[in-house]
């Protein structure tokens, strides 16, 4: 499964989450910076369909794998074509490595996607 997450509200509210499952804490604290800055320009209270955009953010490599392709044709975008494309620190030693890529799905509202993938994949 994975989560959306559209303002510093549901960033709170899954953070308990994310930290029971031992998510790596840059990735965590990358997500907070992302929902400030949306936040900022578009205001905290907006609603699901409001816009600005939000983040999808998917826990495992299998989630992401079965559900990018059904995304991606949803928005009608590229996955080759992302905005920008960055590793997320990861812990020395780990074989998995997180991904952040953005999607700009109009000139108000876009789409961060945050998932992990194994080291030798990047």
């Amino acid at each position: 499964m994975y989560q959306r997450i559209k303002n510093k509200l549901d960033m709170e509210i899954i953070k308990d989450f994310l930290e029971s499952e031992q998510t790596n804490q840059n990735v965590v604290r990358r997500m907070e910076e992302l929902t400030d800055i949306l936040d900022g320009a578009y205001d905290g209270s907006r609603g699901a369909f409001d816009m600005g955009g939000y983040i999808l953010f998917f826990g495992d490599i299998q989630t992401y794998e079965n559900h990018i392709s059904k995304i991606m044709e949803f928005y009608r975008l590229d996955k080759d074509l992302a905005e920008y494309s960055n590793t997320i620190e990861g812990t020395a030693g780990s074989t998995i490595q997180w991904r952040e890529e953005l999607y700009l799905l109009s000139s108000d509202d876009s789409l961060v996607l945050i998932y992990p993938e194994t080291a030798e994949a990047v």
